[in-house]
């Protein structure tokens, strides 16, 4: 508990910085959306690929942890976002993020504070390919779902050219392919490069994480409590379930790994998640739902760790 409360109270102090400075007025409202924009178009792109861009290619490429955390965290979203659509009558968009909300985790902030307090430097990889799954499947997905909707009414060939279009060129995509493209061919950018990149990389948990505090002034949950039920549910007890599964099913592989897919994906919503849900509208249920699904893992994530413990999968 204390090392959860060592790694998750930056989290909450910093959201409570961006409640109260919009709260007060001490910084406006009507720059917040902008300071979402410069972490999705700016800030984590950098990060991404500074991080890829870094790590040997064989390192980040692991294929089977890489397909169990992969189809699990798919599993979770369709079936989160089935629950949303089919059951629930919400829209195409809401439900999108629906189940984006139930699979993407925060592997790198409070997952790899956690894992790495854990396991040590062993523990990275399973970050890098976590994230990875992330940016590669999961939000061109989600992207891909919500530019679909907004295209309805122009045809179905041109919705999915228009959301194919706006998919590729998201900023996160492409950080991530250039990434990965760089470590391939064994590019090492510019030192200047680098340092701007690093600059760049070092603000993105800290402006993200106040932005979602401002994002929170003047929110109700009130009508809310059914969706917040939903992506809190999906998100800390389904995910996790399906990572699990899969690794159970799938051939073996480092349990060091094993163990670290089913950690990272007990994390609650990554940081961003209500900045790419700025764009259509939805980041205040999103924000929302992250900070009650961060609280939440206080419960959860430690019922996980004892239950790991007990089987010998954590060191005690």
């Amino acid at each position: 508990m204390p090392t959860i409360l060592a790694v998750t109270g930056p989290i909450f102090l910093l959201i409570a910085i961006g409640f109260v400075s919009v709260r007060t007025e001490w910084v406006p409202r009507v720059a917040i959306p902008g300071m979402g924009v410069y972490v999705v178009h700016c800030a984590l792109p950098a990060l991404l690929f500074a991080s890829l861009a870094r790590r040997p290619f064989a390192e980040t490429l692991n294929g089977t942890y890489l397909l169990a955390f992969a189809l699990g965290s798919v599993a979770a979203m369709l079936i989160s976002f089935s629950i949303a659509r089919v059951l629930r009558g919400k829209t195409l968009v809401e439900s999108a993020f629906h189940g984006l909300g139930a699979s993407m985790a925060n592997s790198g902030f409070i997952g790899f504070a956690v894992v790495i307090e854990l396991f040590g430097s062993v523990a990275v990889t399973g970050v890098a390919l976590s994230m990875l799954v992330d940016m590669v499947v999961l939000v061109p997905i989600t992207l891909a779902l919500a530019e679909s909707a907004a295209a309805e009414g122009r045809g179905p060939a041109t919705a999915v050219r228009t959301a194919l279009a706006r998919t590729i060129s998201n900023p996160l995509v492409l950080a991530i392919a250039l990434g990965l493209l760089a470590s391939l061919l064994q590019w090492k950018p510019p030192e200047m490069m680098m340092k701007v990149l690093d600059v760049l990389a070092g603000s993105a948990a800290p402006v993200s994480l106040f932005v979602i505090g401002a994002t929170l002034v003047g929110r109700s949950i009130r009508g809310r409590v059914v969706d917040l039920v939903q992506m809190n549910m999906t998100k800390l007890l389904l995910h996790p379930v399906m990572v699990a599964l899969m690794v159970w099913v799938l051939p073996s592989f480092d349990p060091v790994l094993q163990t670290t897919a089913i950690l990272l994906a007990c994390m609650p919503m990554a940081g961003i998640f209500p900045l790419i849900a700025q764009r259509y509208g939805q980041e205040g249920d999103c924000a929302t739902a992250l900070v009650t699904a961060t609280a939440l893992a206080f419960v959860s994530l430690n019922g996980i760790l004892l239950l790991l413990r007990g089987l010998g999968r954590i060191p005690a």
